[in-house]
């Protein structure tokens, strides 16, 4: 391994790799299993569309 490689080790090696973090869920509503296929999730909570394009 060259010295460069050996330094870029060593500076990472403290470093901690990426953590998820997933908060509690509350189960409650769903959509019906139709509206959920259209939205990709079946709890409207979670349901976050993209706002509409504008014509450029």
């Amino acid at each position: 391994m060259s010295e460069h490689n050996d330094l870029q080790r060593d500076l990472h090696m403290d470093m901690r790799l990426a953590e998820a973090y997933i908060p509690s869920q509350m189960y409650g509503e769903t959509f019906d299993l139709r509206t959920a296929l259209i939205n990709g999730t079946i709890f409207p909570e979670l349901y976050r569309p993209y706002p509409p394009r504008t014509a450029v």
